[in-house]
């Protein structure tokens, strides 16, 4: 569930089927395309199933970037044309730079972090605006389906409705985020609370509810916000942040864990002493955390997607590691 619901995506790929069939009548099998082309840069996953570094790193890569975009929306939509002996090339090429372009938005929504401007620079950007999973946002998006499906009527004015929803619920989400940070943030105030920094970002049920993440000398806290309601409680600072001598010195342990730590966004660690000195550190990413009851039932083993453990000897050097991805795992050892 961590990247944004397929689901969603071929939704969308079905909705823009409906608004553009008329422009391009001759087109055999245009909603298989349509389909194809929503869920593509997703086919990013095939390619290292087996490498969990290569995962963190390259999913939502150049496959889900403006440059792929422009590269591959000519050939997709000439070799459409070609197959199908559509005359429409323009209007192919401009369809398949729509699609491809609205998966990247769809994913570039959520928090997780795409790289829109790969291969210049891998900085993971998201508009923490709607959650991974939005039962309202697909939910009525199907139902505008199944209206279409059942309806002739008006399909295409159906279709370019359902399409300003996919494209406007997450920019309400986002004005209805720095709604909630405003809120929270005057509520910080008005206790004194201290924090270093503050950052409100979608959780299960957004956007009735988000989390606030803060930051105050080397912990963090992990609060709910709900709109509308004044939150007087005072922040629990009780997840660990980890050193930046000790992020150094795991960093340099291992390539993965080197990786593992430019792709976490807010990583705490908890920490368990052996009896033979050395210690065991269980890290993870509060972008996978939720203080609502909801996630935390999904993961009933306690471990958070993306969760690794690290165990260091009385030496401190790093023995061996274990990441936990889903139900696949990742170990090495690194010192006999």
């Amino acid at each position: 569930m961590i990247r944004m619901d397929p689901v969603t995506h071929l939704s969308a790929g079905a909705v823009v089927y409906h608004v553009v069939r008329r422009r391009l009548p001759a087109a055999r099998f245009l909603v298989v395309f349509c389909l194809f082309l929503a869920i593509l840069p997703d086919a990013d996953i095939l390619f290292f199933r087996s490498d969990p570094s290569f995962y963190l790193r390259y999913h939502r890569g150049f496959s889900h970037s403006i440059l792929f975009v422009l590269l591959a929306s000519p050939l997709l939509g000439w070799c459409y044309a070609r197959l199908t002996n559509e005359s429409s090339r323009k209007k192919l090429i401009a369809l398949a730079a729509g699609l491809l372009s609205l998966h990247i938005y769809q994913d570039l929504i959520t928090s997780y972090g795409t790289q829109i401007f790969a291969p210049f620079t891998d900085a993971r950007l998201g508009m923490d605006a709607v959650f991974i999973i939005d039962p309202l946002y697909t939910g009525l998006t199907l139902l505008g389906l199944g209206y279409l499906l059942f309806r002739k009527q008006h399909r295409q004015i159906v279709g370019l409705l359902l399409l300003s929803w996919i494209l406007a619920y997450p920019l309400l989400c986002s004005g209805l985020r720095t709604v909630a940070e405003t809120q929270y943030r005057q509520s910080l105030m008005e206790q004194n609370a201290p924090y270093d920094c503050l950052t409100v970002t979608t959780d299960a049920l957004s956007p009735l509810y988000w989390k606030a993440i803060l930051v105050n000398n080397g912990q963090y806290a992990l609060e709910s916000v709900r709109m509308g309601e004044r939150d007087e409680s005072t922040p629990d600072f009780k997840y660990r942040r980890p050193s930046g001598e000790l992020l150094d010195t795991l960093r340099n342990a291992a390539p993965f864990l080197d990786t593992y730590f430019w792709f976490t966004a807010f990583p705490f660690y908890t920490e368990t002493q052996r009896p033979d000195g050395g210690r065991d550190l269980e890290f993870g990413d509060l972008r996978f955390q939720s203080p609502g009851p909801i996630i935390s039932s999904l993961f009933s083993n306690g471990r958070t997607p993306f969760a690794l453990t690290v165990q260091l000897n009385a030496q401190g050097q790093v023995q061996q590691f274990v990441f936990h991805r889903g139900s696949k795992t990742f170990a090495q050892s690194l010192v006999e």
